[in-house]
């Protein structure tokens, strides 16, 4: 009997320490590393912070690209001449006497005329052009208006007020025409936010060419001086 106690004893002391040595075993088993979980969240701290600078470096850009206006060196325009309707590839030109840029069809060629005064006139004949004239923001518009009307006077009493045509680029700009011995002269003075200018339109009634001078005047855009 007191060996048959024993043996009891020792099995049982025996399944203890065999019980304590699996928990303990199954404990360390399923406890995370604090230092693989350290390293994973510096991992992906690290990432989410290279992110917002990738994400701030592209917002600056673009900002920066949104502020300075880059003009391409050439686009399509759509255009009538004499009824018929054309399009071609017109190319960006700087006037050299007045602060603007404005893309230019091939039949055309932009010159100065006088001082704040270019001309965009028809290369096979210069007799059929638009005058540029940039004005100041401040400019008396009442003024411009009777010296316009007494410019187109010379061609004809008749002068008359026109509709501008359905584009926002003149939306405001007042218009006025005058016919006589073969010579279409009109005049638009266009006041928009950042451009104002006087426009001056001479056409022969066997080469009217007002619609091209139009779709090349409203790519008109004014430029800082050159320093």
């Amino acid at each position: 009997m007191k060996n048959m106690a024993k043996l009891i004893l020792m099995l049982g002391l025996f399944a203890a320490i065999l019980t304590g040595c699996g928990t303990t075993q199954d404990d360390s088993g399923n406890e995370a590393d604090p230092g693989q979980n350290e390293e994973e969240t510096a991992s992906e701290g690290q990432d989410g912070q290279e992110q917002t600078e990738e994400q701030n470096s592209e917002e600056d850009d673009s900002v920066g690209e949104g502020d300075s206006v880059i003009r391409i060196l050439e686009q399509n325009m759509a255009y009538m001449v004499e009824g018929e309707a054309k399009e071609e590839t017109a190319f960006l030109k700087h006037s050299d006497n007045q602060n603007y840029s404005i893309y230019v069809l091939p039949a055309y060629e932009l010159t100065a005329e006088e001082p704040n005064k270019d001309a965009l006139y028809l290369s096979e004949n210069d007799q059929v052009f638009m005058r540029i004239e940039l004005l100041p923001n401040d400019a008396d518009w009442n003024m411009i208006e009777e010296n316009t009307k007494a410019q187109l006077g010379a061609v004809s009493e008749n002068v008359q007020t026109s509709e501008a045509p359905l584009d926002n680029f003149y939306k405001d700009a007042t218009v006025m025409k005058a016919e006589g011995n073969g010579e279409l002269v009109s005049a638009y003075l266009v006041k928009n936010e950042d451009l104002s200018l006087k426009l001056t339109l001479f056409n022969k009634e066997e080469a009217d060419h007002e619609d091209a001078f139009l779709q090349m005047a409203k790519t008109i855009m004014k430029e800082e001086p050159q320093k």
